[in-house]
């Protein structure tokens, strides 16, 4: 998952879960409102809790589509897909057997398992290596390139405060290669050849991977006006998700789509306990992400060419997608969460 997020509760799961364990019982449907990265959700599904997530990044909906809600590895056919599974399957039963003993990766011991998880590799070898040539021209577009790196031709911006100079989010290698693979993925999904999940699970580990080499220092609010950081320098590579979390149980689990959690709290179904983690800062989570949400977006946009015609800023956003949230302004937070927590069907509120 995103590693570099604000407020990611990675490093206190466990006191969450037992305080989660002292007011519910395995099967109990407890409420994730604020579910960012899914690291609370995830742990809770693990636990076997049926879970209600929520966030308003798309990021997240992704995440939840793929590793949340869905409860078995997809079965890509490579075939149709047009992946020469001969030649791009090199390698990959050796990487998967070093995969196999670390953890979220147990899974693979499962012949069934195994032979789905290493269609998924065989596909990401292919779009770590794909050209342009393996593109329809009008799926050569170049949006990331040109916007998002200094060698793009509209990554010029100018600050409110006066300076001047050349967007520097990616290296320009890996603005191409993220245009090359959001451009093939954008493809097979408009010809119908991904379903929901295979196409959330793709631009999700797309979207994992490309955090580790963007030029930031945590969120995509801003990035390094004069270098790049040692991160970015790396070149992009899809990496294999863990999905031993994915496989841990067979419970039912509800996924909001980019709701604000006012309005889809209204909606949920009754449940045992809600856990609250909201912002508590003033930073809009859909500016300091709009990079994640973009490219969970990008393939099912309309015409991504008049998204990058309004790209504003130093850091390029497109703001008709942004969302001002009430629990990250002063006066409206406290206010917010007596609704938020009135609204509830819930027996028990953990925040």
């Amino acid at each position: 998952m995103i590693q570099r997020y604000l407020g990611n509760k990675n490093s206190i799961i466990e006191p969450i879960l037992k305080e989660v364990g002292s007011l519910c019982n395995q099967g109990d449907w407890v409420c994730d409102i604020f579910s960012g990265t899914l690291s609370v959700s995830m742990a809770l599904k693990r636990n076997g809790y049926r879970v209600i997530s929520n966030d308003i990044n798309r990021f997240s909906y992704s995440f939840a589509v793929s590793f949340l809600k869905n409860n078995s590895i997809p079965a890509f056919n490579l075939k149709s897909l047009k992946v020469d599974e001969s030649k791009f399957s090199i390698g990959v039963d050796d990487t998967l057997l070093n995969l196999k003993e670390k953890e979220g990766f147990y899974f693979l011991d499962e012949k069934k398992n195994y032979s789905a998880y290493k269609k998924l590799a065989t596909l990401l070898n292919y779009l770590n290596h794909i050209t342009a040539s393996e593109l329809p021209k009008k799926y050569r577009q170049t949006f990331f390139f040109d916007t998002y790196t200094p060698e793009g031709k509209k990554s010029h911006y100018k600050s409110l405060r006066g300076t001047s100079g050349k967007r520097k989010f990616f290296t320009p290698e890996n603005g191409k290669r993220i245009d090359l693979i959001l451009n093939k993925i954008s493809q097979w999904k408009r010809d119908e050849l991904l379903n929901e999940v295979q196409y959330n699970l793709l631009v999700s580990i797309v979207a994992e991977s490309i955090e580790k080499v963007s030029n930031t220092q945590g969120t995509f609010h801003d990035f390094p006006r004069n270098t790049f950081d040692s991160r970015a320098l790396k070149k992009l590579f899809l990496r294999l998700p863990p999905l031993d979390d994915v496989v841990s149980t067979n419970q039912k689990h509800i996924v909001g789509k980019e709701r604000d959690s006012l309005d889809f709290i209204k909606e949920v179904r009754p449940h045992k306990l809600i856990y609250i983690d909201p912002p508590y800062n003033f930073r809009q989570y859909t500016s300091y992400y709009f990079m994640l949400n973009l490219i969970c977006d990008y393939c099912d946009m309309e015409s991504p060419k008049d998204y990058f015609s309004k790209v504003e800023f130093v850091r390029g956003q497109n703001l008709e997608k942004d969302f001002k949230s009430t629990f990250c302004q002063n006066h409206l937070f406290i206010p917010s969460l007596k609704k938020l927590i009135t609204d509830a069907k819930t027996e028990y509120v953990l925040m």
